[in-house]
């Protein structure tokens, strides 16, 4: 059964999203901002990087996150997928789902006189067990991050991290 899955256009980009999250919590500490500015910009330059590509199946739009679900600020899980789609524009682009797999689609057309630019996007990802595809939002914000979440139901494994104490001889 395919779905088409609602895009949302937000005039904002998706780290003055995470800024205004935690803006409370940095009011009147102004090195804390610029660090905090500083570690989103490392991120936004890692996000796209990451291991999304089986490497073994070289162009296979298939892409395979380390961490798709996630846990937010009150322990709630998600599935959060993100997707650079700058190229593109809103009505360019198509999130659809079949069955438990979340389709992805851009197409783009450019033509000059003497000139045509083609661009294509495609990414395929299967669902986790237990994610409802009628559940899937996504947001496109300002800067073309593409953001896909849905609820993760309370089986899903988020990452959990755990700090191991050092032993001193």
């Amino acid at each position: 059964m395919e779905h088409l899955v609602p895009l949302r256009r937000e005039t904002w980009s998706f780290f003055e999203r995470q800024r205004k999250v935690f803006s409370d919590a940095f009011k009147g500490m102004d090195s804390e901002w610029d660090e905090f500015d500083k570690e989103l910009e490392r991120m936004r330059k890692e996000m796209f990087t990451l291991k999304a590509l089986d490497f073994n199946d070289f162009g296979s739009s298939m892409i395979k996150p380390e961490r798709p679900i996630v846990s937010d600020a009150e322990g709630n899980k998600r599935l959060s997928l993100r997707f650079d789609c700058k190229d593109f524009k809103p009505e360019e682009i198509t999130v659809k789902t079949m069955n438990n797999q979340l389709m992805v689609q851009a197409k783009h057309t450019e033509e000059s006189p003497g000139r045509k630019v083609y661009r294509e996007f495609s990414r395929q990802y299967i669902l986790p067990h237990k994610i409802d595809p009628l559940t899937l939002n996504s947001i496109l914000a300002a800067d073309g991050v593409l953001s896909i979440e849905a609820p993760a139901p309370e089986a899903a494994e988020a990452p959990r991290e755990r700090i191991l104490p050092i032993k001193r001889l």
